[in-house]
């Protein structure tokens, strides 16, 4: 089965914050309350909390397996076979998500609004739709 998909059109944008050290995570936990969605990571030194404040739209969790044609998709795009090291954490662009909950949403929800987040992890990738930007930060 051909792995580049003829019209990958999506964006992967690296996001970082300089007090958010760059490593190889885990997903340890995930919580959505009267708090809002906040997903735990750890790499074996530090503990990063990504948080929601509210919940968002769509909340899409897959192990890796499940999404090897994007895994390539980007790899193959940005000629980088080591794109998703030591980041985990991505907003994208032009999103083949972001398009079907516009469609599914019958049009309440335009593109405008819609942001698409991806945690990504070597086990799982969480895709995350939110009309809001999370907060990044390490816990104790």
């Amino acid at each position: 089965m051909e792995n580049k998909g003829t019209d990958f059109s999506e964006e992967w944008i690296k996001i970082k914050k300089d007090d958010i050290p760059e490593g190889e995570y885990i997903v340890t936990n995930f919580v959505q309350d009267l708090e809002g969605t906040k997903i735990f990571l750890n790499d074996g030194e530090h503990n990063i909390e990504v948080f929601f404040d509210g919940i968002p739209i769509l909340v899409r969790n897959t192990i890796e397996g499940c999404r090897m044609r994007t895994w390539g998709n980007v790899q193959l795009k940005y000629n980088d076979k080591s794109f998703f090291r030591k980041s985990f954490f991505f907003e994208v662009k032009k999103s083949d998500l972001v398009k079907w909950c516009i469609r599914e949403s019958c049009g309440f929800y335009g593109e405008h609004q819609l942001r698409h987040y991806c945690i990504i992890t070597s086990e799982e990738l969480i895709d995350i739709i939110s009309t809001f930007e999370p907060i990044l930060r390490i816990v104790k």
